[in-house]
């Protein structure tokens, strides 16, 4: 297994299938069991439904989890470099690492220095792609498929890393048009749109937009 680190780790075809998968899960398909496998659950930063989802799917494949929820209480707030965080957990025998990081490009680090895949539960603003498939996966299961579809991201586009990574991964169906909606200081960086393969519209009032998408995605002010 591979680490997912972004959502361009994966192909279109991948996340269709995995995609798929999951809709079959959630309607009772069996899973395969990773009894007496451990997860290192690692969350440097708060969280509720990243980190429930990631242990309770994690158990419920047979797994053991181990790790920590925010750094109190953890040699983390003594200085303990990640690197050195991360090793030890793989001593302790975690086969893979779930990693919730504040700085931009940790869980990227830390695939480089393991030999364990790791998964990124996101880091910073830049990227959280288990988001991503869950949202694209709610998408198909509603609407039955991804291509086609007008959809409109609402809210803080600056900071906001779930439609960092929801663009990143839309670049990878057809015919999407996007309707960023934000106030100036909030709007979508550049460089996360640029040659987007369908139309983008910019807007900063919801009623212009409402009429004309298939899809809102709501986003809260970031407020770290």
């Amino acid at each position: 297994m591979d680490s997912l680190v972004s959502i361009n780790d994966i192909s279109r075809e991948q996340i269709i299938d995995i995609i798929q998968d999951a809709i079959e899960r959630k309607r009772g398909k069996n899973a395969v069991l990773f009894s007496g496998k451990v997860l290192a659950s690692l969350f440097y930063e708060s969280s509720t439904r990243t980190r429930e989802s990631t242990e309770r799917a994690a158990a419920r494949l047979g797994m053991q989890v181990i790790g920590f929820s925010g750094v109190e209480g953890t040699s983390v707030q003594k200085g303990e470099p990640l690197a050195d965080t991360l090793r030890m957990y793989r001593g302790f025998g975690a086969a893979i690492i779930a990693l919730r990081h504040p700085l931009e490009g940790a869980a990227r680090y830390a695939a480089d220095i393991l030999n364990i895949p790791v998964i990124n539960c996101g880091d910073g603003s830049n990227s959280h792609p288990t988001q991503t498939l869950l949202d694209l996966m709610i998408i198909a299961e509603k609407l039955g498929a991804v291509d086609g579809l007008r959809i409109a991201l609402v809210g803080d586009l600056k900071y906001g890393r779930t439609v960092h990574s929801l663009v990143a991964g839309l670049r990878m169906f057809k015919n999407i048009s996007l309707w960023l909606v934000a106030p100036e200081s909030l709007k979508m960086p550049a460089h996360f749109i640029e040659q987007f393969p369908g139309t983008i519209h910019h807007a900063h009032d919801l009623n212009d937009v409402i009429d004309n998408v298939d899809i809102l995605y709501m986003t809260r002010i970031q407020r770290e």
